[in-house]
């Protein structure tokens, strides 16, 4: 199957602004951010050394905040968008 994943910010600038990605049916959002980690080369903006996303790592699910903690609860579908956003900061 294949899902969409669109980041923003900085995590645009290390995996590129949207990329379609291939998955096994049955995946889930953390295997889908596992995958999308392969392509560039700051893995270690996203997870950690035990490939757990990190925590303040905001990702959006069909509208919907998902905490990083239950990624691997959420199967995706053929079709679905991710959206990942790193935390923010400003003044």
């Amino acid at each position: 199957m294949k899902v969409t994943i669109r980041c923003y910010a900085r995590f645009r600038d290390a995996f590129g602004e949207e990329q379609e990605i291939d998955l096994p049916p049955g995946s889930t959002i953390r295997d889908a951010v596992i995958t999308l980690t392969k392509t560039g080369p700051d893995a270690e903006l996203l997870v950690d050394d035990a490939q757990n996303i990190r925590s303040y790592v905001m990702i959006m699910y069909h509208d919907e905040r998902i905490s990083p903690i239950d990624a691997g609860l959420i199967t995706l579908a053929d079709g679905d968008l991710i959206i990942l956003f790193p935390p923010v900061s400003g003044g």
